[in-house]
């Protein structure tokens, strides 16, 4: 009698496992995001926004995923630039990709990654000011919905306020011309 009472309970918590892992795979496969395709990544960004932050560069260079503008060749590595890149998937894994990038601190400082509150879905800002070098770099990395954004803001000096200041007001603008684009 206990066995088949023990054998009734397991095959009780085997289907109501099973029904819950089909409800939630049902319920990924019918909320795949808000995005259903890619944005188009120089459009992120106003060209107003890229002359205050990096005036000295030009147009935006548009790759596969991401967009750069950078000050031309002559300038470099000293000029300032901005590039975006940005990741469509489903929400549960862009939710984890930004999880994920917030502890790979591999090439930035580690006790400077912060929240940026009122930028997508979530938001952090991690710092990078290599050594000998008189540049530093603040990316803002922000999810809203399944797009997750990454978004590198370089300064030809060492104001780390002012490199932060630029990162996260790209980084809102970006988000802002994102939940009207591409839906």
């Amino acid at each position: 009698m206990i066995a088949g009472l023990i054998a009734l309970v397991l095959a009780a918590v085997v289907i109501v496992a099973g029904s819950a892992l089909a409800m939630r795979k049902s319920w990924e496969r019918s909320h795949p995001g808000d995005f259903k395709a890619d944005p188009v990544y120089c459009e992120l960004l106003t060209p107003e926004t890229v002359h205050r932050l990096a005036p000295t560069s030009y147009g935006g260079r548009a790759d596969t995923s991401s967009c750069t503008w950078a000050a031309p060749r002559a300038e470099r590595p000293s000029g300032a630039g901005i590039h975006l890149l940005a990741l469509r998937s489903n929400e549960k894994v862009s939710h984890a990709e930004v999880r994920r990038e917030r502890t790979n601190l591999l090439g930035w400082e580690k006790d400077t990654v912060a929240d940026v509150p009122g930028v997508g879905d979530e938001a952090f800002i991690r710092f990078s000011a290599p050594e000998g070098r008189a540049e530093i770099r603040a990316q803002v990395v922000f999810r809203r919905s399944n797009v997750v954004v990454y978004l590198s803001y370089k300064r030809a000096d060492t104001d780390r306020e002012a490199v932060r200041a630029g990162a996260i007001d790209a980084a809102r603008e970006a988000a802002g011309r994102l939940k009207s684009a591409t839906r």
